[in-house]
């Protein structure tokens, strides 16, 4: 089975695509509900003590999407983000576990991220937690470079901020209905209430399902289905004083999804199907719950943050990715991740001001892995199991200093501390007889001074040039598959980033642009390598080198019109990387990191009173990436692919109705690529899919 699943309905894609091609060349609009922020303006509020809420006061490379964009542009969980921010990928590779992104060049395919991810204020440690239900969203900000002096670790390639509606700004109810192709259902509903200027509310709920486009020839089913990823999300507000504020959320989300969908590349490098004896799924339970508090008079603003999250998974999958029963893997994990942080920030207007602040974290992690070895004579199982926690601290400074009224230098340094312990056990078991094979009880303590400088020129108030030198730092860990007792454990990640940037906002907001060059040097890269019928294992490589340029454009011609431009690109290659005493990857690729990402936009509103109709809303954009490397030996490479989407929105009061499309061309690509037994496996991309959504508010 190829990827024409949809000529039998070319008609309709031809129409669309018609009626989606010859608005984008009228160009996009409506400042409010759909635009990229590339440039932050003032006019948002967001960010809160860390980052200043005038965003385009930063020295940070920056894009901040809001919920409406998300509404407009049918984005609805993080790997829907994969070509609309410059130098940004998550890869497409399973299941919501194997959310892996980079950013820059950053990143990495397992265990700890290089990227830091907050939702409320929430931290998230693991990659597993990052691909989540976006309900309710006010924005989403993507910040690229070392946010490490503010954020701590793990924030070396940048940070991810997702920030949900405030109910003392928005009061209603809210229903949202989709139904797409392959069998492609969503529906969320939301309540904001404000009893008085005291106390407001907000709950909310979602579920989400999908068929599937991956044939499982074997089985004759989906191999991709998402039977349903569902969310209940609830938020309460407090203001006894005008100086004084209490915020609590809590969210819970359950994954029900099929799993390992790679199959073996065609004739012409792509996926055609899938062929599995052993059904492949993935479950997930997670609780995010947050608790925070604010206090602030004419002199400072004080915050305290509590966080916990649990996170229950596991991950069944057919490892041997064929119709044969010869081994599949069954993996389990539990995670508790209890945070405090505290900021102090002063709110002076002089030349001087200072912020301060203490993050300190508990998190266990109990995992379980239990190999079935079918093919063996007699068969038996590996039973593993590791029990993890790592416990730190933190504390950082920041001053901004402000030698003329337009030349302001920013410095902040943060320390680092943390103390890991992972105790393995791993037995044979052959006819229920069990055989102990290895125990290692492995500690590990990181430390880490994470300073920042950045020197700011303000030419007018809307337009400046910075520069920034900053260290990133990712922690260390544990490898959960590995040959040698000494391959257990893996060092932290550091590099130092360069960057020079430029910010300008003209004709009253009406055009905005940012452009930023960057450069990175990493040193003991944390590098995966395959080991045969065991899994991916993590090692320090040596170093690699990062640069490149991020650019955006955004302009707003009238009410009626808007288009934006975002591209970046990375050259990210190994500096020195010597695999064996016979293979050498330096000066190749750095594998997952596309060298070009592009997204161009367009929106036309027509105004057409009627009966049924107040205006109706025209978008399409483009979005596309690449060249990607698989592998560090630089050999398969998924070329640049472009991806056409759009909608026609007809909306009237309080009811928005809309026809949409995605890959409209039905381009065909690779979502992930690896090779095992020397067989070249992959997952296909996502083919052509459209669908109709409904709004309703009230």
């Amino acid at each position: 089975m190829t990827h024409n699943y949809c000529q039998k309905k070319g008609w309709t894609k031809f129409l669309i695509l018609i009626l989606l091609t010859s608005t984008a060349l009228r160009a996009e609009a409506q400042l409010k509900n759909d635009s990229l922020t590339h440039v932050n303006l003032d006019t948002l509020v967001v960010s809160g003590i860390k980052l200043s809420n005038k965003q385009w006061m930063l020295p940070i490379s920056s894009t901040t999407v809001s919920g409406d964009v998300l509404q407009n542009k049918q984005l609805t969980e993080m790997k829907d983000f994969i070509g609309y921010i410059p130098n940004f990928i998550m890869l497409d590779r399973d299941s919501k576990r194997t959310s892996s992104v980079f950013v820059r060049g950053i990143g990495t395919l397992v265990n700890t991220p290089g990227v830091a991810m907050y939702v409320d204020g929430i931290p998230h440690f693991e990659k597993s937690s990052f691909d989540i239900n976006l309900t309710d969203v006010e924005s989403i900000e993507f910040l690229r470079g070392p946010q490490g002096t503010l954020y701590g670790r793990n924030a070396m390639g940048g940070i991810i901020l997702v920030n949900t509606k405030s109910p003392f700004v928005h009061q209603g109810t809210r229903l949202n209905l989709r139904l797409g192709s392959y069998t492609d259902l969503y529906a969320s509903v939301s309540h904001l209430g404000k009893v008085n200027d005291g106390f407001a509310y907000g709950i909310s709920a979602d579920i989400a399902h999908f068929g599937g486009y991956i044939p499982n020839v074997y089985s004759g089913t989906k191999a991709d289905k998402m039977d349903y990823s569902a969310s209940v999300n609830s938020r309460l507000e407090w203001r006894p004083a005008n100086n004084l504020s209490f915020r609590l959320v809590n969210s819970f989300e359950k994954v029900k999804q099929g799993a390992f969908t790679y199959g073996d590349l065609n004739e012409e490098g792509y996926v055609d199907s899938v062929s599995t004896n052993h059904k492949s799924f993935y479950d997930r339970k997670i609780y995010d719950g947050g608790l925070q508090i604010d206090y602030r008079n004419p002199h400072f603003w004080l915050r305290s943050q509590t966080s916990a999250q649990v996170l229950n998974d596991v991950y069944d999958v057919d490892q041997d990715a064929s119709p044969k029963d010869l081994y599949y893997a069954v993996q389990s994990e539990d995670q508790f991740l209890l945070s405090q942080e505290i900021n102090l920030r002063g709110l002076n207007t002089g030349f001087y001001n200072w912020h301060v602040g203490v993050f300190a974290f508990n998190h266990n992690i109990g995992r379980n892995t239990d190999v079935y070895m079918n093919m063996m004579k007699p068969p038996y199982k590996l039973e593993k199991t590791y029990d993890d926690f790592s416990r730190g601290f933190d504390v950082y400074h920041q001053s901004d200093v402000y030698f003329t009224p337009n030349l302001k230098l920013e410095a902040g340094i943060r320390y680092d501390f943390e103390r890991a312990n992972s105790v393995y056990v791993e037995n044979k078991i052959v006819d229920g007889n069990a055989e102990l094979r290895n125990e290692y009880d492995s500690p590990l303590t990181f430390s880490e001074w994470s300073p920042k400088v950045s020197l700011q020129y303000f030419f007018a108030k809307n337009a400046q040039v910075y520069a920034t030198v900053a260290k990133g730092y990712k922690t260390g860990g544990f490898n959960t598959v590995f040959k040698t007792e000494d391959q257990r454990t893996f060092k932290p990640e550091t590099s130092w980033n360069y960057e020079a940037g430029a910010k300008a906002s003209f004709l009253e907001n009406r055009l905005n642009t940012q452009f930023a060059l960057f450069y990175i040097d990493i040193t003991d890269q944390q590098i995966k390598q395959l080991l045969e019928l065991l899994g991916i294992q993590i090692f320090n490589a040596g170093n690699s080198v990062s640069k490149g340029v991020e650019f955006s454009l955004q302009a707003i011609p009238s009410r009626q019109f808007n288009f934006n431009l975002a591209y970046g690109y990375t050259h990210a290659t190994f500096t020195n990387y010597v695999y064996s005493p016979d293979v050498d990857y330096s000066g190749k690729f750095v594998p997952f990191v596309p060298q070009h990402t592009l997204s161009a936009g367009a929106q036309f509103i027509l105004p057409a009173k009627s009966a049924i109709s107040d205006e109706i809303r025209f978008n399409a954009n483009y979005r596309g990436m690449g060249k990607i490397y698989w592998n560090e030996d630089n050999e398969k490479a998924q070329d640049f692919y472009g991806l056409l989407d759009g909608n026609i929105a007809v909306q009237k009061k309080n009811v928005t109705f809309a026809l949409w499309a995605k890959n409209i061309t039905n381009t065909k690509y690779l979502g992930y690529y690896f090779t095992m037994s020397k067989r070249q496996l992959g997952k296909p991309g996502r083919p052509f899919t459209a669908g109709v959504s409904l709004s309703l508010s009230f």
